[in-house]
């Protein structure tokens, strides 16, 4: 259908029994979908519309124009009407705005007979029935228990017999990433969302958690590369749009950079005397900056997943201290014979050893550091980024270059 015209797209889409134009719809890209909006008849539109999982509806109308979710909604049954606005209500990135109101709750007093004709009646409706929850007569959250387990209980128990009471629940308000972590971590397909009072208000499934990985990462790599995230696909996303999204922090980095040459001017006088030194600035600021991209990398990587919590912070400054000290030797060692091979004199070729030596012990404290220092003030860590934390080092592994050159050649 997505290779077809807008004309034929309509079409073939006309053509389709109603299941399969609601499956095909939930996965056409927003581009096609528009089109289907706009060209179709509202007897074949609203039906789609109307029989579209609840998360994936709700969905589609977060990214319809305002003017026409209006036009839309007054065409919706009043049931399904109630949903989307329930449904849209949650602010983006949160528990609230990736959970569907489509999972089977049974009532504590339930027998499992009950329960069973209950699911029968509902399951069509549902998109998992794999968990069942177990709620009061208000909707509070008292348990769960899996289709496994109801199917193997006597017809006469009750559900308060049966359930598993250690429920793990998200908040309604909770951020998308928790709700990831959770999953992840307890191998669940759907996990419950409660609210303040611990009343069930929908779920949260695995194939919809793999979606916000997706986005959570696409956005922390983004942000790795100093990129403002983009809020479409690259290729859809404007002009002005990426332009804007990059310079910012381009612009910041730009101006950090201009440090390099006060620094450089301040000990011109070395520079002058001892004009092989140049040459070795730009190896000796990359061995930092990569140092640090790749120490850095590695501590935000480890604060997402949750293998790196702050109170470790001293363990990881003597670990990236040992680290950089044992790579800035081997690193100082090959500059080392390099310089001495271009005709650098000994002490020359020793302030090289030594000022990759420091600029690598900088580079990997620094990298490890910034990102805890900025995961502990609520920061996303992943803003230190390589070019970040390139350019930090850049200016002082210059500054400690020079000041080596200083103290050794005695200028």
């Amino acid at each position: 259908l997505e290779e077809l015209g807008d004309s034929d797209l309509v079409q073939v889409f006309s053509l389709l029994p109603l299941e399969k134009q609601v499956e095909v719809f939930e996965y056409l890209e927003e581009e096609e979908r528009e089109k289907l909006v706009e060209r179709l008849p509202k007897e074949i539109l609203i039906p789609v519309i109307e029989n579209m999982s609840a998360d994936e509806r709700a969905d589609f109308f977060k990214a319809l124009p305002k003017e026409e979710q209006g036009k839309l909604l007054k065409s919706l049954s009043e049931g399904e009407r109630r949903d989307v606005k329930f449904l849209t209500s949650y602010p983006e990135e949160t528990a609230g705005s990736v959970m569907t109101t489509e999972f089977v709750a049974i009532p504590a007093n339930y027998t499992v007979e009950e329960a069973l004709e209950l699911i029968r009646r509902e399951a069509p409706h549902k998109e998992t029935v794999y968990y069942l929850y177990v709620v009061d007569d208000k909707g509070h959250l008292l348990g769960h228990v899996s289709l496994r387990d109801l199917v193997l209980a006597q017809a006469n128990q009750k559900m308060k017999e049966i359930m598993n009471p250690h429920v793990i629940a998200v908040g309604v308000m909770d951020d998308q990433e928790k709700v990831a972590k959770v999953i992840q971590k307890y191998d669940f397909l759907a996990v419950p969302v409660v609210d303040e009072e611990n009343r069930l208000l929908g779920i949260v499934t695995h194939d919809d958690v793999m979606d916000v990985m997706e986005s959570e990462n696409t956005e922390d790599i983004q942000k790795m590369g100093a990129v403002s995230p983009l809020e479409d696909e690259y290729l859809e996303t404007p002009f002005v749009t990426v332009v804007r999204k990059r310079v910012v922090w381009l612009s910041i980095l730009f101006l950090a950079e201009m440090l390099t040459s006060t620094v450089l001017s301040h000990y011109e006088h070395i520079l002058e005397k001892y004009l092989l030194l140049v040459f070795f600035i730009p190896l000796i600021v990359s061995a930092g900056g990569n140092t640090g991209s790749q120490s850095s990398t590695l501590v935000v990587r480890g604060l997402s997943v949750g293998n790196i919590q702050l109170r470790d912070w001293w363990r990881i400054l003597l670990r990236e201290f040992a680290i950089g000290l044992a790579m800035g030797v081997v690193l100082g060692s090959i500059g080392f014979v390099r310089a001495y091979m271009l005709g650098a004199t000994w002490l020359a070729s020793l302030v090289i050893f030594l000022a990759v030596v420091l600029v690598v012990i900088l580079g990997a404290c620094i990298g490890s550091l910034l990102p805890l220092g900025f995961y502990a003030i609520g920061i996303d860590p992943a803003v230190t980024s390589s070019p970040f934390v390139a350019s930090l080092v850049d200016v002082l592994g210059i500054l400690a270059y020079l000041w080596v050159a200083q103290l050794i050649l005695g200028l």
